[in-house]
């Protein structure tokens, strides 16, 4: 009886040591505990068996607009689209593709007021942001694209905002949510297939303080472009130096209609 109350003493005595000294963590896709095993940004969010679903495209995807190629290891080459006309921003980063664990991490942060999916979300850009400023010169501000008041008071927080914390904290920059504002409310874009996205008329408004200034925009999601579009223009038009865009996910042609945001792909979760 004393020998298995030893043993079981000594097995909790094990976990609170893992749990306060090693620093075990919790993932932040599936809540499974797990002991970080490296400092980079996926190895300290996810656990071991969710780690693989979230890594960063690297190939395979338009340098201009991020449109994804069907295969994930094809080289990186515009897509007609660019050929065609290039958008108004200069540099395009982007983590992943809209589908799978990374859509459900989006959905989750946006829809249901998940501030630990948001703030991992922002972890994941604020180290893509890093490693790709090292080499170029770094914007002098960070912009989230903004919500219309009426689409805030909706969801009681707004998701670009809370993503754009930690990206402004890694490069050393303010986050401005003054300086680009929403005229006009629109429909809800998860509503919206990608011809009618490309048809939205949506209006912008930017401050004269972004004039000669390297601005950063920050997005969930790019699935046109044509949002991020009118606001960079806008931008651009207010005297802004240069523009570059920044989202979690890239939305693919080649992903399921489920996985989609447009009817039936863009829902929130319960």
């Amino acid at each position: 009886m004393l020998s298995r109350l030893s043993s079981a003493v000594r097995q909790a005595a094990s976990l609170v040591t893992q749990f306060c000294v090693l620093g075990e963590r919790r993932c932040v896709s599936c809540h499974e505990p797990f002991l970080p095993e490296k400092s980079d940004a996926l190895s300290a969010l996810f656990c071991p068996r969710c780690r693989p679903s979230f890594r960063r495209r690297e190939a395979g995807y338009c340098p201009y607009c991020g449109e994804p190629s069907a295969l994930e290891d094809a080289p990186i080459a515009p897509c007609g689209e660019c050929l065609r006309k290039l958008p108004p921003w200069n540099d395009f980063l982007f983590h992943g593709v809209y589908e799978g664990a990374l859509r459900e991490l989006i959905l989750r942060g946006k829809f249901s007021g998940g501030l630990d999916a948001l703030e991992a979300l922002g972890r994941m850009l604020a180290a893509l942001c890093h490693e790709h400023y090292a080499a170029t010169l770094p914007p002098h501000v960070l912009i989230p694209l903004p919500l219309h008041p009426s689409r805030l008071k909706e969801r009681g927080l707004d998701q670009c905002v809370e993503m754009a914390r930690p990206v402004a904290q890694a490069l050393s920059i303010p986050m401005r949510s003054d300086m680009l504002w929403r005229t006009a409310a629109s429909v809800p874009q998860a509503t919206l297939d990608r011809a009618e996205r490309k048809r939205l008329r949506q209006l912008f408004g930017a401050s004269a303080e972004v004039r000669g200034l390297r601005i950063l925009l920050l997005d969930d999601v790019c699935t046109t472009g044509a949002t991020l579009s009118r606001a960079a223009e806008c931008l651009l038009e207010a005297g802004a130096l240069s523009v570059d865009v920044v989202v979690a996910a890239r939305t693919s042609l080649h992903s399921p209609p489920a996985e989609r945001p447009g009817k039936g792909g863009g829902r929130a979760l319960p």
